[in-house]
């Protein structure tokens, strides 16, 4: 079984999200960028990324899209050539903006969040 990050269920509430913990994937650290808001807790803490300097996470921006919008993107688009952008831009999107810093930039794999988001990616593929 590989772990996913279920986050169509902390819409509205995305920063009380699960990952965000300092027992999991460490806390959010705020808004104003690097090296401000390096990770210090959780399994990252103090992890270097590949661009030689911390891994950090700059939260805020847009939420996540909740389970309901999420139901009515899968069921109303039955066509792929439509559902593949509109999955990629919004539901895909949204927590790699939302946590920003390190996932909201193509360094996004250097951030252990990346990994959980995408096992739920594809968890709703398989839907």
């Amino acid at each position: 079984t590989v772990p996913y990050w279920d986050w169509e269920r902390d819409d509205a509430e995305e920063q009380f999200s699960t990952p965000f913990r300092a027992k999991t994937f460490g806390t959010l650290q705020g808004t104003s960028g690097w090296p401000d808001y390096c990770v210090t807790d959780g399994v990252a803490a103090g992890w270097t990324a590949s661009n030689d300097k911390c891994l950090w996470r700059q939260w805020g921006g847009a939420g996540f899209t909740g389970a309901m919008d999420m139901s009515a993107i899968i069921t109303s688009n039955t066509d792929f050539a439509v559902f593949r952008p509109t999955f990629e831009g919004s539901p895909h999107a949204s927590p790699h903006r939302f946590v920003s810093g390190h996932m909201g930039s193509g360094l996004s794999p250097d951030d252990p969040l990346f990994f959980v988001h995408h096992a739920n990616v594809d968890r709703i593929w398989a839907l």
